[in-house]
């Protein structure tokens, strides 16, 4: 059963598309490609690019060629695929913004794919970014609460599932109790 958010996503690229535009997806982690990409392929068909880096460099260099002719509409990919050389971008979708992936601190260049993706949008006149996560970076919501993103909120859970019960424990006095790192709680 696909997630609202993924059927949001899908939607949203659908009328982006539905105006002559093009749309790109990023995926914090390139084994959820797959599954997003069978998603993607059933709405969409062959109009979908795909760039990461557990492609080869020919495939990547033919997936690139498919996007720098227009024939395609829709990037999936991660972090990199913001570099993608698509016209006319309507949409940038970053899936789980709060992961630390799409941060590039390890080498040279180092950039944000998140700031990276604010410029993207700067250069295409009218489009939008969407920064999808159950659990918003401090960051994001802040700006959300300042006004200078707009928030949407999911109140309730998908199929109205209701939340788990959750306690919170001291485990400085749990461990006086019990041996080991696991309180007796979490044991039973």
């Amino acid at each position: 059963k696909m997630d609202f958010l993924v059927v949001k996503t899908l939607t949203m690229i659908d009328n982006v598309l539905n105006k002559g535009k093009t749309a790109i997806v990023l995926v914090p982690d390139i084994s959820l490609t797959p599954q997003i990409i069978s998603r993607f392929s059933k709405r969409f068909g062959s109009h979908i690019a795909l760039l990461h880096s557990a492609l080869s460099d020919g495939e990547r260099y033919d997936e690139w060629r498919r996007i720098k002719r227009g024939e395609v509409d829709i990037v999936i990919g991660a972090r990199s695929a913001l570099f993608a050389p698509l016209k006319n971008i309507g949409l940038i979708v970053i899936d789980e913004e709060h992961s630390s992936s799409y941060k590039q601190d390890d080498s040279n260049p180092r950039y944000s794919a998140i700031e990276m993706a604010k410029e993207r949008i700067k250069l295409n006149d009218g489009a939008k970014l969407v920064l999808g996560s159950a659990t918003p970076t401090l960051d994001s919501y802040a700006r959300s609460l300042k006004g200078l993103y707009h928030l949407l909120e999911l109140p309730n859970r998908i199929n109205k599932k209701e939340l788990p019960i959750v306690k919170i424990l001291d485990m400085n006095e749990e461990i006086k109790r019990c041996k080991g790192h696991f309180s007796d709680i979490l044991l039973n």
